[in-house]
């Protein structure tokens, strides 16, 4: 019974290693992929790196060779010391504790692959893609009924993200189109303080640190984890949510036009210390309301981060099917809302594949210029949204 007890132990801290393996590469993924992504003075980024790398995990589970290798160098895998099984164990138990674990705040997240009726997936790949992923298999005729085919898929998408994202895809997908593969993330979490509306007011935010512009601005005065780094003259700032099991984390570069620079030197560790080191102490925090909607085409991004193989026609997804198959794009969308309440954001992304001490005196911690942000759990450390608002 001593023997039995001990290799429980040793196999639940092995998956809880790989987990924290897992969850580290898909943040640093998620990191660079933010610096890729097209930004500017007008234009904000919103995403969701968890949904994106999950519906990449399951392009992962079936790809073979250098296609594999590539996935696993692009999606941060190797550098975590991950091995391919490592990888699809790792989604297996945090998919599962993501879904058991109780909480103050909504976090649905929801996988599904959209496959036309011709093709036979190997039964290895279907047993990997419900028992790693929890996903949802749907048989669809993207050849003959093609707006049937879409539609089932916007109508997945629209449900697991409480009617945020509407349509993922705008068009019949291309009758050539095999499978589809579909992640869906929607949170809402209440402000463990929320802000009083009665407090909100006009202020002034400077879109792309230059142009000023009135716009509603909360106004909360309470003990938060604050702290000024002088590394990369950024102030951070961690809101907790009922719970607090989640946060959102806002950096705010001390220079109105300082978030490119940040962005760029920003890492994961540097991030993750910087959290370790906040200290809790009164804060006036001054923040923007704001909703950001965005949609992107992933696939040049990806292909910037290494990831180019699997979009062409020599891509080895032999462990999907037998055919020669390749991905052709990779669309995300996503939402989200912060206001006095607190947050409500949602993403989806789609594969498709054809042939906080008391301390000095209280700080005002004025959002007035483009800032980074962050949407966090505390327990897993998974970075769920990301996101740079440069224009209000």
């Amino acid at each position: 019974m001593k023997t039995l007890a001990a290799f429980l132990s040793i196999l639940v801290l092995s998956w809880a290693q790989e987990e924290t393996k897992l969850t580290k590469a898909n943040n640093r993924f998620g990191l660079r992929l933010l610096r890729t992504l097209p930004s500017g003075p007008e234009e904000n980024v919103f995403f969701s790196p968890y949904s994106v790398s999950t519906a990449m995990g399951m392009a992962f589970a079936g790809a073979r060779g250098q296609t594999q290798q590539e996935l696993s160098q692009g999606l941060g895998f190797s550098d975590a010391d991950l091995t391919d099984a490592a990888v699809l164990d790792a989604y297996t138990h945090h998919t599962e504790r993501l879904k058991s674990t109780p909480s103050n705040s909504t976090l649905d997240v929801a996988n599904a692959a959209a496959i036309q009726r011709t093709l036979a997936l190997l039964n290895s790949y279907e047993s990997a893609l419900q028992s790693s992923f929890g996903a949802e298999l749907h048989k669809v005729d993207f050849a003959g009924e093609p707006q049937a085919a879409v539609n089932l898929v916007n109508n997945w998408v629209k449900r697991k993200t409480h009617d945020k994202i509407e349509k993922l895809f705008n068009e019949p997908l291309d009758q050539d189109t095999l499978l589809v593969l579909l992640n869906a993330i929607y949170f809402k979490g209440d402000w463990g303080t929320a802000f009083n509306k009665e407090h909100t007011e006009k202020r002034q935010f400077l879109n792309g640190g230059v142009t000023p512009v009135e716009v509603d601005t909360m106004r909360l005065e309470a003990r938060i984890k604050y702290r000024f780094f002088d590394d990369l003259q950024v102030e951070v700032v961690q809101l907790p949510y009922r719970g607090l099991d989640y946060t959102m984390a806002i950096l705010l570069p001390k220079e109105n036009t300082g978030v490119e620079g940040l962005k760029q030197n920003l890492t994961i560790d540097r991030f993750q210390n910087y959290l370790s080191d906040l200290r809790e102490r009164k804060i006036t925090v001054l923040l923007p309301k704001f909703k950001l909607e965005t949609k992107y085409s992933l696939k040049t991004p990806l292909q910037s981060l290494g990831i180019k193989q699997i979009f062409e026609p020599g891509a080895d997804l032999s462990g999907i099917n037998d055919e020669s198959l390749r991905v052709s794009a990779v669309e995300h969308k996503a939402v989200v809302e912060v206001n006095e309440e607190g947050t409500e954001a949602a993403a989806a992304t789609g594969l498709v594949i054809v042939p906080y001490s008391l301390g000095p005196e209280p700080v005002v911690f004025r959002v007035d210029h483009p800032f980074l942000f962050f949407i966090r759990n505390t327990r897993t450390d998974d970075i769920f949204f990301m996101g740079q608002v440069n224009k209000l």
